[in-house]
């Protein structure tokens, strides 16, 4: 309101400066001097009046009130400023411009009274006086209509931008969302994404092959990563990098590296495709990281286990058929020398059988247990002298410390291939002279036994692996000793579906130590037993 009424106001008190230089008797006219009243006093109502809780239309009084200020001033001034009748332009732009066609109307009929009143009230005018000021009115309606055409032009105008900047507005919002589920489906999936631009600058790289850089340098940036060839061992140079192939356009599948150092890398695949831009030029890749180490290292186990398993059968086999080869084809030199070698050749024949055993119980899962009263004391025992033979063989001395009566519930057929299991590493990885002791006590709530040799011991690398399906630590490869991994990990399988727990620890050239925990069981009467 006041910004719409300052520049009348403004022209008005100009004029009134002038006149006071010019014809400061002029200010003495009543009708300047009411129209200076007015107009001062339409100011302040702009500034006071609270035109915001007052009815819509209620400021058209402002402006029509103006056409009476500039009148009351025209006809004062008509001798000094024949010209001042212009000023109506002011309320004319204003109705125009906040009235529309309405506003228009009212500009013409306004302008038409303000300088028609003055002659039809007047005295002396001719009709060629009252015909010569009506060209005032004719003017203010062609700038009336000329405001309203531009304000309803820019009115459209805004409307225009308005509407493409809610269009603009919604567009990127569903941008961003498109993004973010972008962002959120790339770091869900468990394979690294990395875009490159033609120069190999990073577009997009996804959390999971953050991760993946991180694990190789604490920076993550792609040119300090420490990355190998397929071996393990052998660096590998910039040029050949996934990335630096990448931005060189080339498209390429299970392109294996390994990230990270020589003792402790992951394997990845990587696989990358080219991206062109609208004129089919080269414009960047994507590549793709799959963490394959998992994969590498159970094709490592089965390469292995395939090795080991064929050792201990061929072994074996050997033995039989030469025995069987010398029974057949060579006569007796000696009474029982025949039965000797088929005792051999069972021998060896059942070590076959419970290989072929073991293979079948982890591949089926079948360890269940078939608990019942039992004492623990009369199975170490029986343990002790199976596996004494061997152990004589083998120049390993067996301590049994075990003593007291242990009762408990569990099944003796289970419990005495863990002891077994547990007493034939012992022995196996024990030297000459070395010492197997076996313990066992009454924990209260549990029975718990160990076994302790003195023989070349676990690394703590390989120790937190023994119990793992097919797992052999490289001193066991390399000092020859037969075996194909299952042992330890039976072991654990039963003493679980027991309810209990194994542990092991061990120094390297010192022995290890294996530790089974037992639960007692469920409560089991008998005459002479002690209650569980």
């Amino acid at each position: 309101m006041l910004i719409s009424q300052l520049p009348l106001t403004g022209s008005l008190l100009t004029v009134a400066v002038m006149l006071a230089f010019v014809r400061p008797a002029k200010l003495q006219d009543t009708g300047l001097q009411l129209s200076l009243i007015l107009v001062f006093s339409l100011t302040v109502l702009c500034v006071l009046l609270p035109w915001n809780l007052l009815p819509a239309k209620t400021f058209l009084l402002v402006p029509l009130l103006d056409f009476a200020v500039v009148g009351l001033a025209r006809e004062a001034t008509a001798s000094s400023f024949s010209s001042l009748g212009l000023l109506l332009v002011f309320p004319v732009i204003w109705l125009a411009a906040r009235e529309g066609k309405t506003g228009v109307a009212l500009s013409f009929a306004a302008t038409l009274l303000t300088v028609g009143v003055p002659l039809l009230v007047g005295a002396s005018a001719t009709p060629s006086d009252i015909a010569r000021p009506f060209l005032l009115p004719l003017i203010m309606t062609v700038i009336a209509l000329a405001v309203h055409v531009l304000v309803s032009s820019l009115a459209s105008q805004d409307a225009r931008l308005k509407s493409q900047d809610e269009e603009l507005r919604k567009a990127y919002g569903e941008s961003l969302e498109r993004q973010r589920l972008l962002d959120t489906m790339l770091d869900v999936v468990g394979v690294g994404v990395h875009a490159v631009d033609a120069a190999g600058n990073d577009i997009l790289v996804n959390q999971q092959h953050r991760r993946n850089r991180t694990l190789s340098r604490p920076s993550g940036k792609e040119q300090d990563l420490n990355l190998l060839a397929s071996d393990g061992t052998t660096p590998l140079p910039s040029e050949h990098s996934p990335v630096a192939r990448a931005a060189q356009g080339q498209s390429f599948s299970d392109y294996i590296v390994r990230l990270g150092s020589a003792a402790d890398n992951r394997v990845l695949s990587s696989t990358a495709r080219a991206m062109t831009d609208k004129d089919g030029n080269f414009a960047g890749s994507v590549l793709a990281f799959s963490d394959v180490t998992e994969l590498v290292n159970a094709l490592a186990i089965k390469d292995d286990f395939v090795a080991n398993i064929s050792h201990e059968f061929r072994s074996p086999l050997m033995s039989i058929l030469g025995y069987l080869d010398l029974v057949l084809e060579t006569p007796e030199d000696r009474p029982g020398q025949h039965e000797a070698f088929l005792g051999i050749a069972q021998s060896n024949a059942e070590k076959l059988l419970n290989l072929v055993s073991d293979l079948l119980s982890v591949s089926s899962d079948s360890m269940g247990v078939h608990p019942q009263k039992m004492d623990l004391l009369d199975l170490i025992r029986v343990s002790v002298a199976s596996a004494a033979t061997r152990a004589e063989s083998r120049g390993v001395e067996i301590v049994n410390e075990a003593a007291g009566r242990l009762w408990l519930t569990a099944d003796p057929g289970r419990v005495g291939q863990v002891l077994d299991n547990l007493l034939s590493n012992a022995i196996k990885y024990s030297p000459r002279g070395g010492t197997v002791t076996i313990r066992a006590w009454d924990t209260g709530g549990a029975i718990s036994l160990s076994v302790t040799d003195t023989g070349i011991g676990i690394s703590d690398e390989d120790l937190p692996k023994i119990f793992t399906r097919y797992f052999r630590s490289d001193a066991v490869r390399e000092s020859a000793i037969p075996g194909v991994g299952l042992g330890l990990g039976i072991v654990k399988r039963i003493v679980e579906n027991h309810g209990g727990s194994i542990t092991a620890s061990s120094r390297l050239n010192l022995g290890s130590t294996f530790t089974v925990t037992l639960p007692k069981g469920l409560e089991v009467g008998g005459p002479g037993a002690p209650r569980c």
